[in-house]
């Protein structure tokens, strides 16, 4: 299970059993339509979590206080500030402690305590006023453009880091997934193998991207006879003709080659259609089989003895039929090579003239097409050139005409 979520930021965590992925949401948007309207409608996924992004961030930074004038009257009067105090002098009347008397000594301090103590109580006052003003200052819009500069720093930071949309795919592996990212990121190089190959059709199948595909199909069609099983497998889940027609011809190539398992992979209508192929296979061999070579040859009219190259040309067919058979039962790779191009026989054909021998090998080639039905469309051998279809344009199988793995099933009937 693989759970996607986009933001501006691309990383992997493990979550359990389940494999989180970050990607770019404009990357996600331009490479398929599914991601196109999951991620611009108003869906349950998009909806940003209001318990992540509507409480304020706190503030990180620290709250910076103004110092304030000492307190003490004494360090007061030493910078030149006045206590409130006055003594005047006159020449007239100067007060001595000498001359005054113990009980006017006392009443006069008592009084300058009086007026110490009202002081103090008022430059408190002042100083909690004073630091009121500053932190509201400093918490209000008397911010330094610092701290402005901090602030928008870190709310870009945690946009980056929120998620837009959150989105599971519980049916793909997180290794297909990550193949499909690989794909679509222009940076990035995806390589198609016989491993990651299905999964990545099915992914494109489902996301509706046919870049994709058509590279996926590519891959298999040029690569088809490595593990035919499985390309014809994929095209029966998705539905590819011309990938089934392909994978079928190397299937009825090598009727023993195959395992149990292998054939199990396959739907029971693919089962008897590759059967019914191959009857109808052994059918023809067996009738050609039967044709008398020597009776029905006719050589060509600047010939100067027909009879002796009918003779050479049927003991020739004698020895490519049986050589049909010199390895196991007879594959259509084989039998088109002995019996339509009479290659691989010993000695080959030689005829006299260069007449006969063009015309004994056209004669062979004629009665093989003839009985195998090559060239004619739906016949269900040969080249059967049909397009892919608009979904994929781009993708060409095989040239048309007779090709050495001739014998194929077809998807539709």
């Amino acid at each position: 299970m693989s759970r996607l979520k986009t933001s501006s930021l691309t990383r992997r965590s493990r979550v359990r059993d389940a494999f989180l992925v970050q990607a770019h949401r404009e990357i996600l948007v331009f490479a398929s339509p599914f991601f196109e309207a999951a991620l611009s409608g108003d869906w349950s996924e998009t909806r940003v979590d209001d318990s992540s992004t509507t409480g304020r961030r706190h503030s990180i930074s620290s709250i910076i206080t103004i110092p304030q004038p000492p307190s003490n009257p004494r360090d007061r009067a030493f910078n030149g500030q006045t206590t409130g105090v006055t003594c005047s002098t006159s020449d007239s009347g100067t007060l001595s402690l000498g001359d005054a008397d113990v009980d006017d000594l006392k009443t006069e301090l008592d009084s300058l305590n009086e007026g110490d103590d009202n002081a103090n109580a008022s430059d408190v006052e002042q100083k909690d006023r004073a630091r009121d003003n500053s932190l509201n200052q400093l918490q209000g819009n008397g911010k330094t453009n610092l701290d402005r500069n901090r602030k928008s720093g870190l709310l870009r930071h945690k946009k980056m880091l929120d998620a837009e949309a959150r989105i599971v795919l519980k049916e793909e592996k997180a290794s297909n997934f990550h193949d499909f990212l690989k794909f679509v990121y222009p940076h990035l190089e995806c390589s198609i193998t016989w491993n990651n190959v299905e999964g990545l059709m099915n992914i494109s199948s489902k996301l509706c991207v046919p870049a994709l595909t058509k590279q996926c199909l590519t891959f298999l069609l040029t690569h088809a006879a490595g593990k035919p099983i499985k390309a014809m497998r994929i095209a029966e889940l998705f539905e590819e003709d011309q990938l089934y027609r392909e994978s079928s011809r190397f299937v009825l190539d090598n009727p023993g080659g195959w395992s149990e398992n292998e054939l199990s992979t396959l739907s029971q209508e693919t089962l008897l259609k590759l059967e019914k192929r191959r009857n109808w296979f052994l059918e023809r061999v067996l009738k050609l089989g039967q044709v008398n070579v020597a009776k029905e040859y006719q050589c060509c009219a600047s010939c100067p003895d027909s009879a002796n190259c009918a003779r050479l040309l049927d003991e020739r067919w004698r020895q490519a039929y049986s050589s049909c058979f010199r390895f196991g039962p007879c594959q259509p790779s084989m039998v088109y090579r002995y019996l339509r191009g009479l290659e691989g026989v010993t000695p080959p054909l030689a005829l006299t003239h260069l007449s006969c021998q063009s015309h004994a090998k056209a004669f062979a080639t004629t009665l093989f097409d003839r009985m195998f039905s090559l060239g004619v469309r739906g016949s269900g051998s040969g080249a059967d050139p049909a397009p892919l279809g608009g979904r994929v344009p781009g993708v060409h199988g095989p040239a048309a005409g007779p090709r050495r793995h001739f014998l194929y099933c077809s998807l539709k009937p």
